[in-house]
């Protein structure tokens, strides 16, 4: 499930998503892919314990499946066995103490992130399916223009990402614009309002003690987050200033899917 608190993840992906552009440019010029969609497998290491982050993800208008891992082998060993075992040719790169490899399989690119944890290994294994990324990243520039014009004029997207998880579909999107919070707070409640969400209750930061308030970064005292529910659906928000006295928006949004017999 995607949540704001299960995020963790995306940290260091702008390496693997910098790879995954060199995929697309690569299918747009025509390469020959497979015209099958099944999507591929990626064997893990002995002794690895997978677990689940997504079983459809939509990251930026590349959809993919990612899942994880952990070993108590080191990175330098559990590099080298996806060295031994991902066939040829193998891009590499590094992201601070994270080595990215990755490789091309028919109308597929593979990821595996791999970062210490512990003695052991902490490792990401993104499939994304490239072709199917050219009509996806128009369907996400849709979405996105969608839910700029219900906010204040010059919002930008900073990121988005949507999972399809047991039976629940979740998106995530990051937003700064120049407003005041409470201008964003009138003009997101409005948003939701509209789709079926409604307000339960809200947080200020201002109310969380003197204490609280001077370990707060710069600006950070108006913000708020709020949380919603409707039918079948979900959302929290968080709005805060950065430092650069931009004001940001976290919209995390969940919705249940039907299931029709």
């Amino acid at each position: 499930m995607l949540t704001v608190a299960g995020c963790g993840w995306r940290h260091g992906f702008a390496v693997v998503l910098g790879m995954l552009a060199l995929a697309v440019c690569a299918a747009v010029s025509g390469a020959p892919g497979n015209s099958v969609s099944d999507w591929p497998d990626t064997a893990l290491p002995p002794g690895a314990a997978p677990y689940a982050i997504g079983e459809q993800l939509n990251v930026n208008g590349l959809p993919m499946r990612l899942r994880g891992f952990s070993t108590t082998s080191s990175p330098a060993l559990t590099a080298a066995w996806f060295r031994d075992h991902l066939p040829r040719p193998l891009m590499e790169n590094r992201a601070g103490d994270r080595l990215v490899l990755g490789r091309a399989s028919g109308n597929y690119y593979i990821t595996v992130q791999l970062s210490p944890q512990g003695a052991g290994t902490n490792g990401l294994v993104a499939v994304t399916d490239v072709r199917a990324s050219l009509g996806g990243r128009a369907t996400t520039r849709a979405a996105n223009d969608k839910l700029l014009s219900a906010l204040p004029s010059g919002t930008q997207v900073l990121n988005s990402m949507t999972s399809i998880d047991a039976g629940r579909n979740a998106t995530f999107v990051v937003l700064a614009n120049t407003y005041s919070e409470d201008a964003n707070r009138e003009r997101l409640q409005q948003m939701l309002r509209r789709d079926g969400y409604e307000l339960e209750r809200e947080s200020r930061a201002a109310d969380a003690g003197a204490a609280a308030l001077a370990a707060m970064p710069r600006g950070a005292a108006g913000g708020r987050t709020m949380f919603f529910s409707g039918k079948r659906r979900e959302a929290v928000a968080v709005i805060s200033r950065m430092p650069d006295n931009r004001v940001v928006i976290v919209l995390n949004t969940i919705t249940s899917i039907e299931t029709f017999k």
